[in-house]
């Protein structure tokens, strides 16, 4: 992800370190990447490797990953975790380049690209297009709503999605938070054909705050040359 402080110091101090693969990614994968899952092989390059989370998943359907990371220690604990990855997992900061030479069938992005201002999120999908074969895949989950109750808690930066200086909820302490509705979604995805977009929203009772988590899960493709 973009260089962020505030995620090295998570990853230091061993928070947010999820392991299993994200179920909306697992379907997403399934219904979307059909073709190169029967044919078999197939690359993928996700934006934001975390801890690792995705990686059994497209390990076990036989795809080439790749991650781009923006933290060196969650990098360094990878390379140890997945010592076959060490050339394939790289710090860096995708915002501003894609260090890899090849094309890929899959760009990944669980919720990493919506850490990120409007300007550093529209530099990443130019070269998430870059990246992409033709008719290749971008898959994006829980990129957060406007209609999550933490939106407008947040203090205003950079643009009017973007929310930092958190005090409370889930995005403490993690720097900037990207939220979008539909159609920002579609202005940021103009240059692709969206296949898939839908909105999650969930509604706590218990503890009877109403507070509502939304994000979005986006699937598009890369036209033709």
């Amino acid at each position: 992800m973009s260089l962020s402080s505030e995620w090295e110091q998570r990853y230091a101090e061993g928070t947010h370190l999820s392991v299993w693969p994200w179920s909306d990614v697992v379907s997403l994968v399934h219904r979307h990447l059909k073709p190169i899952l029967v044919a078999g092989g197939g690359s993928v390059l996700e934006l934001g490797s975390g801890a690792g989370a995705n990686i059994p998943l497209f390990i076990s359907l036989g795809m080439d990953y790749y991650g781009i990371e923006g933290s060196p220690t969650i990098v360094k604990k990878l390379h140890q975790r997945y010592p076959d990855l060490i050339t394939n997992i790289i710090e860096a900061d995708f915002t501003i380049q894609q260090p890899f030479e090849q094309r890929f069938d899959l760009v990944l992005d669980r919720a990493s690209l919506t850490h990120n201002n409007t300007v550093s999120i529209r530099s990443a999908l130019q070269i998430v297009s870059d990246a992409l074969k033709p008719d290749g895949i971008f898959i994006g989950s829980d990129w957060f709503s406007m209609n999550h109750s933490d939106f407008l808690s947040g203090k205003a930066v950079d643009d009017d999605f973007t929310r930092t200086s958190y005090s409370k909820g889930q995005f403490t302490g993690v720097g900037k938070v990207h939220f979008s509705d539909a159609a920002h979604l579609r202005d940021l995805f103009s240059s692709f054909e969206i296949l898939f977009m839908e909105e999650k929203l969930m509604r706590r009772y218990e503890p009877q705050d109403n507070h509502q988590f939304a994000s979005w899960n986006i699937v598009a493709r890369k036209p033709h040359d």
